[in-house]
C-alpha cells in the first residue's frame, strides 16, 4: 500500500497526492510528522524534505515526482505527451509560485519577524501574485478547448490548480485580497466548476480540506 508522509497540517503538496488517490479509490495511508519533531528526524528523509511516499518499503521524494506517480496510479495523468506537458506545467507553476511567497511565510513562522514578513509579502503581491496567476490563466486558455478542465479530461492538473486557488483565496494569507481571482475570469470560472464537479466534491477528503 502507498503511504504518504507529511507535516501535521494540510498543504497543497500533500493534498494533491491524497485527492488524486482518493478520487480513483486507490488505497493509501497517511503518516503525520509534528513540526516540532522535524529537526530531529529530518535526516531520515530523502533530500531532507516532505512530503515523501513510501511504497514497497522504499522512500521517494519531491512533490512533482510523487504527484506524477499518484496521478498515473489514479489514471489522472495522460499518455498523450502534449497533455502530459500541460499537467507538468501546472505542477511546476504551483511549486514556483510557492517559492515566490515562501520567504514571507518563513519570516513570520521561523524568524518570528512580522515586519520583515509584511515587507516581503507586499513585495510578492506587488511583483508576483497577479503576474504568476496570469501565467496560469494563459496556460488554461491555451490548453483547454472546453474551458472546464486544463486538458478537457479531469486530471491532477485540475486538482492542483483548484488547490492552489483555494489556498490563495482562503483569506489565510495576510495582505492577499481573496477577491483577487476576479482579475482572472477563466480561472474564477474554472474554480467554480471544480466546486460543482460531483465526483470530486463528494470525496470526504474534499470536505475535510475546505472545512
Amino acid at each position: 500500500m502507498i503511504k504518504l508522509v507529511y507535516f501535521d497540517f494540510n498543504f497543497w503538496r500533500f493534498d494533491i497526492l491524497r485527492l488524486s488517490l482518493a478520487y480513483s479509490n486507490i488505497p493509501f495511508e497517511c503518516e503525520r510528522v509534528k513540526r516540532q519533531d522535524w529537526p530531529n528526524v529530518k535526516q531520515d528523509f530523502p533530500f531532507g524534505q516532505l512530503p515523501i511516499m513510501i511504497f514497497n518499503n522504499k522512500k521517494y521524494a519531491h512533490t512533482h515526482s510523487i504527484a506524477r506517480f499518484c496521478a498515473i496510479k489514479s489514471n489522472l495523468y495522460s499518455n498523450n505527451e502534449l497533455e502530459a506537458i500541460v499537467i507538468d506545467q501546472v505542477l511546476d507553476w504551483s511549486n514556483e509560485i510557492t517559492n515566490k511567497i515562501a520567504p514571507s511565510i518563513r519570516a513570520a513562522m521561523r524568524e518570528k519577524n512580522l515586519d520583515k514578513s509584511k515587507k516581503l509579502r507586499k513585495e510578492f503581491i506587488d511583483n508576483d501574485l497577479l503576474t504568476w496567476f496570469s501565467y496560469l490563466e494563459k496556460l488554461f486558455n491555451r490548453s483547454s478547448s472546453g474551458k472546464i478542465f486544463f486538458n478537457d479530461k479531469f486530471s491532477i492538473a485540475d486538482i492542483t490548480a483548484w488547490r492552489m486557488i483555494l489556498w490563495f483565496c482562503s483569506g489565510k494569507l495576510e495582505q492577499v485580497d481573496k477577491e483577487f481571482i476576479k482579475e482572472f475570469p477563466l480561472l474564477e470560472n474554472f474554480f467554480k466548476k471544480m466546486n460543482d464537479h460531483k465526483p470530486f466534491i463528494n470525496l470526504n477528503l474534499y470536505k475535510e480540506i475546505i472545512a
